[in-house]
């Protein structure tokens, strides 16, 4: 696995669990950001109102069609998140910055993994997850399956389903749990790790920032799913890639993307079983398989080796 964090005691507890807290804002930083979040003005307000087949009951700056708020936004994390970056991560940059803002009474966000980006799937990218209040499981606060990165070398994206699709009730009963978060802490966590938040029951919105963090080195890219060549087609991505579009731009094909070759679509469900059977194996999965990295090629007989994972002995 990549070094990621420069502090050794950050890097294995990232390796056992899958994420880290670590203090990052000062009050008078959080203050600051709350303080321009209310000069800003997105199309939808922080309101969504989660009608349309993409839209949300949560705000998400990706998600919004107003560039320039989406370009301020940027700016305005990256100015105060960088040098954190550089301080925590080693080699790492921003590539994608956001605001998350849940209306009182709403905002469930789905369980998900989040996107690869980068044409070695079992490479490393991390998002930083910072509150600007106090965050609890009464206004939403963000929960993890502990443990549960980089089982699988299967993909997430927006136009397929995950893998635990079909008992994602029992992960939110058996397994996720919640990461109580105070103001200004930060959660960063390896972008495979299985993550969700439930909706804000509180009386106030629930404001949190989210950073998509890539090795300065590598060429970041966005998996298209190509459902008839049943193919990952790996296109070049950059900073302006996530302003520019929304998820509604993805679904299709995107256009003058850079192409980086292809991948083949190995992804399946899993039952529950085997989800539980993974996790009670998940450190000698990293450490067999994940101690070297394997570029993503046609030729790399992955489904073999997702087979070997099931079938070991408990």
């Amino acid at each position: 696995m990549r070094k990621v964090f420069f502090e050794e005691n950050l890097q294995k507890e990232l390796v056992v669990k899958g994420g880290v807290k670590v203090p990052m804002l000062s009050p008078d930083e959080t203050n600051y950001l709350l303080n321009e979040i209310r000069l800003l003005r997105p199309d939808d307000n922080f309101v969504p109102v989660g009608s349309s087949a993409f839209s949300t009951s949560y705000h998400c700056s990706f998600l919004d069609t107003n560039l320039e708020y989406k370009r301020k936004t940027f700016d305005l994390i990256n100015q105060i998140f960088a040098p954190y970056v550089q301080k925590y991560l080693n080699n790492f940059e921003i590539l994608n910055a956001n605001f998350y803002v849940k209306p009182p009474g709403t905002g469930t966000f789905q369980i998900h993994q989040n996107w690869h980006t980068l044409p070695d799937i079992n490479d490393t990218t991390v998002t930083i997850w910072c509150p600007l209040q106090d965050t609890d499981e009464i206004n939403g606060t963000l929960y993890t399956v502990e443990g549960s990165h980089k089982l699988l070398p299967f993909l997430s994206g927006p136009s397929w389903k995950p893998y635990f699709y079909d008992f994602e009730d029992a992960l939110v009963n058996k397994y996720l749990k919640p990461i109580p978060t105070k103001a200004g802490e930060a959660f960063i966590f390896d972008d495979s790790l299985i993550h969700w938040s439930p909706q804000n029951n509180s009386s106030s919105p629930r404001i949190a920032i989210q950073i998509l963090c890539v090795p300065s080195a590598c060429q970041p890219v966005y998996f298209h799913l190509d459902n008839e060549l049943n193919r990952f087609e790996l296109m070049e991505v950059n900073q302006e890639f996530f302003v520019q579009n929304t998820i509604k731009d993805l679904v299709p094909r995107p256009q003058n993307l850079k192409t980086h070759g292809f991948a083949e679509n190995i992804n399946r469900l899993l039952t529950e079983k085997e989800f539980a059977d993974l996790l009670k194996k998940m450190n000698r999965i990293r450490n067999k398989n994940y101690s070297q990295t394997d570029v993503v090629e046609g030729k790399s007989n992955f489904w073999e080796r997702v087979l070997s994972y099931l079938s070991w002995e408990k």
